[in-house]
C-alpha cells in the first residue's frame, strides 16, 4: 500500500489536491493508495505516530510551523518518505530541490502537474525498493545474523517483539512500528496486518476463514499456527493476492 500525506492549513486546498490525486490514482490503477489529511503541523506529527507515510504533500506555510522544518521531523521518523513542497510562491519553488524535496506543485494546481509528480513517486519507489537487513538479533550469549527473507513475521510483546524466523524465535527490544520502519524498503512485502503482527506475505500459502467471518494468514513452515488479519486491512491483502 502506498500511503499518501496532504498537510496544509486551508481545507479548499486540501481537497482540490485530494480530488486530483484520487482521480489520477484511479486512472493508474493503483487501487491500493490511502489518502490522509491533516490541517497543521502539530496534526502531522499525531499522525506520523500511527502511520509510516510513502509520500508527504507539504505546504510550505502551515499556520504553526514551516513545511521545511516539518519535513525534517518526517524523515527523522520515515526516512525514505518522499517529499513534496506545495506553495503559491515561485522563489519557494525555485528553491525546492535545495531544501531536499523530491518535487514541488504550485497553487493553483494543474492537474497534468500533478500527475507527473505522482508518476515521479511512483517510479522513485520502484527504484528504491530493496531487501533490508541483515539483522543481529540476540540469542543466548551470542547474536546471530537474519537475513529478512527468513522471517516469516513478528509479534508484538510486552516492551518489544518476537522475530519468528523459518527455524528460530529471536526476541528484541524494538517495538513493532520500528521493525515496520527497518522492513520499509521492501516495498509490500512485509506488512502490518494487525495491530500485533508483522506478516512477510512472500511468506503467506493461504488466506484462511478466522472468527468473525473474518480471514487469516497461514504461513509456510509455521505448521497449523494462523495470523489473524485486522478487517481494515483485509481488502489491502486481498489485492495484493489478486483477489
Amino acid at each position: 500500500m502506498t500511503r499518501i500525506l496532504i498537510a496544509d492549513d486551508e481545507r479548499p486546498a486540501r481537497s482540490e489536491l485530494r480530488f486530483l490525486l484520487e482521480k489520477i490514482i484511479r486512472q493508474l490503477n493503483r487501487p491500493d493508495a490511502e489518502i490522509h489529511e491533516a490541517g497543521s503541523g502539530a496534526a502531522v506529527l499525531e499522525l506520523t505516530e500511527k502511520v509510516n507515510f510513502d509520500v508527504c504533500f507539504l505546504d510550505i506555510e502551515l499556520g504553526d510551523m514551516k513545511g521545511t522544518e516539518l519535513a525534517e521531523k518526517i524523515r527523522k521518523k520515515t526516512p525514505d518518505a518522499a517529499i513534496v513542497f506545495v506553495t503559491a510562491y515561485e522563489t519557494y519553488a525555485l528553491n525546492a530541490f535545495e531544501l531536499d524535496a523530491i518535487d514541488y506543485v504550485m497553487k493553483p494546481f494543474d492537474e497534468v502537474r500533478i500527475r507527473k509528480a505522482v508518476e515521479k513517486l511512483m517510479q522513485r519507489k520502484v527504484a528504491v525498493k530493496k531487501m533490508p537487513g541483515p539483522f543481529a538479533l540476540p540469542a543466548g550469549d551470542h547474536m546471530e545474523v537474519v537475513m529478512a527473507d527468513s522471517i516469516s513475521y513478528i509479534e508484538a510483546v510486552h516492551k518489544g517483539a518476537k522475530v519468528h524466523c523459518h527455524k528460530s524465535v529471536y526476541f528484541t527490544g524494538d517495538p513493532l512500528i520500528e521493525w515496520e520502519k527497518k522492513l520499509s524498503s521492501a516495498g509490500d512485502q512485509f506488512v502490518r496486518v494487525h495491530k500485533s503482527f508483522i506478516v512477510n506475505l512472500n511468506a503467506c500459502e493461504a488466506l484462511v476463514p478466522d472468527y468473525n467471518n473474518g480471514y487469516a494468514c497461514k504461513l509456510k513452515d509455521c505448521g497449523e499456527e494462523t495470523i489473524p488479519i485486522s478487517r481494515n486491512m483485509i481488502h489491502e491483502i486481498k489485492t495484493h493476492f489478486g483477489v
